[in-house]
């Protein structure tokens, strides 16, 4: 086995993880699988060091899970760690390479450094458009798609190859409910700005419908603020703040730098949509007169 030195350690806790975990697969690449959500770390939930250790592993691969302190474990063993990620995280970016470019979604990267062709993915059962398809998604949502020259009909199969990547994520019981919390909250949106705020008590994951019903109803990227009470979780989203919210607030970014988030811990400063507009408002200089 050519990578039998080598381990992929990734959370498939989204549909490019999902696609890169079925890629390391047919690759013949080891995984260390970690069962946690969005906002995984190494150094969180199971001994990964440990793990490459025992398993002997020379190449470690990480995916998406920041923990500087199990990296620098792992640089002590004496392994190669490589990263891949595009995501700025609180008191560390990974979304820009040694020249300031942004970074490619992590798909794309395992995609080039394994340089996976389209006739490989062919002999493996997928289709080439769609695979790299979910890497631009996960980069730039369907309006990346289309910059990329996808098609209408192109963008809807992409969007249903990445549901049926995360399908076994979902309980059907529940997911027709959670549709109804997002519409309701949806249809209960304000307007603030160019943005609309849309807020939810509901334990839901607000952010991902969201996005989905504006593609489908509005058709272009669109400013969100979004507020999921009920999981501690604010967004922006398709704007021009992202930045500038991380460095006030820490957090993390997604999408092109056009989109940001921040996960309210217990025990820690909470933001919430007061801070985030005062935040826009002194951009423009109004010190939070428009509150």
């Amino acid at each position: 086995m050519a990578h039998k030195k080598t381990v992929l350690i990734i959370p498939p806790n989204d549909a490019e993880a999902v696609m890169i975990r079925k890629l390391a697969d047919k690759l013949g690449i080891p995984v260390i699988e970690s069962h946690q959500l969005h906002g995984a770390s190494l150094d969180a939930g199971h001994d990964y060091v440990g793990e490459v250790q025992t398993g002997g592993y020379t190449r470690v691969i990480v995916v998406e899970m920041p923990g500087i302190q199990a990296e620098a474990r792992l640089r002590k063993l004496g392994v190669t760690l490589e990263i891949i990620d595009h995501h700025h995280y609180t008191g560390l970016s990974r979304a820009h390479d040694e020249t300031g470019q942004l970074l490619p979604s992590s798909l794309e990267q395992f995609l080039s450094m394994f340089k996976v062709t389209d006739r490989q993915l062919r002999g493996w059962g997928f289709e080439p458009r769609l695979v790299r398809g979910i890497g631009i998604q996960d980069r730039g949502y369907v309006w990346a798609l289309q910059d990329e020259g996808y098609s209408q009909k192109e963008i809807q199969e992409v969007m249903a190859f990445h549901d049926s990547l995360i399908a076994h994520l979902h309980n059907p019981k529940t997911e027709a409910r959670k549709e109804h919390f997002a519409k309701l909250a949806w249809n209960r949106r304000t307007k603030w700005r160019e943005f609309w705020i849309v807020t939810t008590r509901a334990d839901v994951q607000l952010r991902p419908r969201l996005s989905r019903l504006v593609a489908q109803k509005i058709g272009k990227p669109t400013p969100l603020i979004i507020v999921e009470h009920g999981r501690g979780l604010i967004y922006v989203q398709e704007s021009p703040y992202a930045l500038h919210l991380f460095e006030c607030f820490g957090g993390f970014t997604f999408g092109l730098d056009r989109n940001w988030g921040h996960k309210n811990e217990p025990g820690e400063r909470r933001v919430t949509l007061r801070d985030v507009k005062r935040a826009i408002d002194t951009v423009h200089g109004k010190s939070g007169r428009s509150l």
